[in-house]
């Protein structure tokens, strides 16, 4: 139910920059056409925890500034022919702003936030949705849903802390048609010739073995969210030599092996994103890379040796080659052809957890929608839970207005219910001395 004045349903301003006219990016393309050739949407959400009531007027406001964004007001044309690349396009309209009139106690949040990751969005027509809730005891929360087709978290990081700048002035985007295509798909063809060629000649040379498919499942995401006081939260870190990162990164081993998603060994496997995106650029959809970090079952606790293998694996990597030379080919593939490329690049079957460490978000973040008390996100998940996705552990930690907020979310079968999850989450962090305010 919409309260206030109605949804806020206008059509978008084009405003668009220079680099936002034209083709995705090769690794763009490669993100969006994965999601598709997996029948999956993989979102990055972000909520807070909002004192007083809800304020429609502002979460208009709010709605309207993330039109105006470049990294959110657009949506993605896919190519009319195969060999073409997707275009960026214009966001049809400001999509409504939902503020719901009845209440629901604060420890059912998540079970809210879940549901609203539910609602069904695309990265063609309506790729966000924003919506807030009233809470019993007082305060409201209000999340927002993106494609990650759009952007990653850093670049939605930046999107909501730019709102105060002016956008771009508008512009008109003329959509890609089959001439566009064609010519696009002739032009690259080259460069798609030889990646097919230099993948030829690793497979005949013995090069990586195929990744089996992940262990799938229906069920729905079993999430959790402690909240942390930051001082408490640096404190514990600092106290075992370690740094806030690799604190967060032993507690999302310790939840890895608590809830069993580890190696036959007992070696949690650690997938952790890094931030790419040079300054300035909100155009570049997905600018991050990942890095692997193995922890054997009796070191997943040790934070000052957390701290030095992150340092190592940091310093020492090299960008994957192999990956950026096969892009030219992304565009030429059908679905078939890139399922199993797509899932590799979630872990196949090794129980890889993903573990993101945002970091402290800047205040205009955490204030637009209103004075809130805690933020937190959730990245890269899959959408919905009725459709079979890979079995997975993502971990996300933020740092806002004094707090610091951890975000777990598994899917797996053998999960019977949250609890499971939030004991894991729990113990973890009693065990490096960070005793959370609250947990959800």
């Amino acid at each position: 139910m919409v309260s206030g004045t109605g949804p806020a349903r206008v059509a978008v301003r084009r405003h668009y920059s220079v680099g936002m006219i034209g083709a995705l990016s090769l690794l763009d393309i490669a993100a969006y056409r994965a999601q598709r050739a997996l029948g999956s949407v993989v979102l990055a959400q972000v909520t807070w925890l909002v004192d007083g009531p809800p304020d429609p007027d502002r979460l208009r406001a709010l709605a309207d500034h993330l039109a105006a964004a470049n990294q959110t007001g657009r949506v993605i044309v896919p190519a009319s022919v195969l060999g073409g690349r997707d275009h960026w396009g214009p966001l049809p309209a400001v999509p409504a702003v939902e503020v719901e009139d009845d209440p629901i106690d604060r420890v059912d949040v998540l079970d809210w936030v879940d549901e609203r990751a539910q609602v069904p969005i695309t990265a063609t027509a309506r790729p966000w949705h924003l919506a807030a809730r009233p809470l019993t005891g007082g305060g409201h929360a209000v999340t927002l849903v993106v494609s990650h087709a759009l952007t990653d978290g850093i670049g939605l990081v930046n999107a909501l802390t730019s709102l105060g700048l002016p956008g771009p002035g508008p512009r008109t985007v003329r959509r890609p048609g089959p001439l566009t295509g064609l010519q696009e798909a002739v032009t690259g063809l080259p460069s798609a010739v030889r990646a097919a060629v230099k993948a030829a000649r690793l497979a005949r040379g013995g090069g990586p073995a195929p990744t089996a498919s992940p262990t799938t499942s229906r069920t729905r995401p079993h999430t959790a969210l402690a909240l942390i006081d930051s001082a408490a939260w640096h404190a514990a870190a600092a106290a075992q030599l370690g740094s806030s990162n690799a604190l967060f990164v032993s507690v999302a081993a310790q939840v890895a092996a608590a809830i069993g998603r580890v190696a036959t060994d007992g070696t949690a496997l650690l997938g952790i994103p890094v931030n790419e995106r040079a300054d300035g650029d909100d155009v570049t959809a997905n600018a991050l890379a990942t890095v692997r970090l193995n922890l054997p079952a009796d070191r997943i606790r040790d934070v000052a040796h957390v701290r030095a293998e992150l340092k190592r694996i940091l310093s020492s990597r090299e960008p994957d080659a192999s990956f950026a030379a096969a892009l030219p080919l992304v565009p030429y593939l059908p679905s078939a052809a890139l399922r199993p490329l797509a899932q590799a690049a979630l872990g196949g079957a090794e129980p890889v957890t993903s573990a993101s460490h945002v970091g402290v978000v800047p205040r205009s973040l955490a204030d637009a929608p209103g004075p809130a008390g805690a933020v937190f996100m959730n990245l890269g998940m899959q959408h919905p839970g009725v459709t079979e996705t890979a079995e997975r552990l993502n971990c996300v930690a933020v740092e806002a207005s004094g707090m610091v907020a951890l975000h777990v979310g598994a899917v797996a079968d053998r999960l019977t219910d949250r609890a499971e999850v939030r004991s894991a989450l729990l113990a973890a962090l009693r065990a490096v001395g960070a005793e959370p305010r609250e947990l959800l």
